[in-house]
This record gives structure tokens, C-alpha cells and sequence, in this order.
């Protein structure tokens, strides 16, 4: 074997994870599982209205002043017992939160969906 050969095998056998550093990446990998489940459970435990104030608080106020459709808002929640809250369940937190329904029957095409509108808004 040359020395180019001899030095090509031993970088590539230095590049070979040992045994101790896999079994750190392992659990390393765990615990980021651990504390994500541990996160996505503790989001499904909050109450609704909390869970939403934490969505709404993240979107700009120049596009809550537009309005807000509801189906963006139910997907951005996460459900108690299913993957997302239901419309109505929004809908009423929505109302809680001081928030005003308006329905648009400006465009029949599309359907007269209903914007819901920040309490400050005097749209």
C-alpha cells in the first residue's frame, strides 16, 4: 500500500463515528423527542382561549385590521382530543376574546364567508 493509500484510508477511518459518540447523538436525539412531546402535549393541555391569544398575538395588527378568515386560525391550533379545534369552538374563543364576526356579502361567487375582527377595529 502507498502512503497516499495509507493516508486516503486512515482519514476515512478517522471519520467513522466511535461507538462512545454515537451513543451520545443517540440520546442527545432522545431527549430532543422527549421535550418536544413534552411541549406538543403541554400546547393540547392549555385552554383554547390562551392557545389562541398566542396565535393572534403573532400575527401583524395591519392584517388582523383586514380581518381574519377563520379556517387559517383553526389550523394553526392544536386540538385537546383531535389534531385541530373545531370552527365553533374558535369561533366562540373568538368571541371571548372581545373579537366581532362580520360576513362579507360583497362577492356571492366565492360564498359570503364571515372575517372576524379585532376588538379595537371599528371595521
Amino acid at each position: 500500500m502507498s502512503k497516499q493509500q495509507r493516508a486516503f484510508v486512515t482519514a476515512m477511518l478517522a471519520e467513522i463515528p466511535q461507538p462512545e459518540q454515537i451513543a451520545q447523538q443517540h440520546t442527545a436525539a432522545q431527549q430532543r423527542q422527549a421535550v418536544e412531546k413534552e411541549r406538543r402535549w403541554r400546547d393540547r393541555l392549555t385552554p383554547l382561549d390562551d392557545r389562541l391569544r398566542k396565535v393572534l398575538d403573532d400575527i401583524p395588527d395591519s392584517i388582523k385590521a383586514e380581518g381574519i378568515r377563520l379556517p387559517p386560525l383553526v389550523h394553526q391550533l392544536i386540538g385537546r382530543t383531535r389534531q385541530h379545534p373545531s370552527a365553533g369552538d374558535v369561533g366562540k374563543a373568538l368571541r371571548r376574546l372581545g373579537w366581532r364576526r362580520k360576513r362579507d356579502w360583497s362577492n356571492g361567487d366565492e360564498g359570503y364567508p364571515a372575517v372576524w375582527y379585532p376588538p379595537n377595529n371599528q371595521a
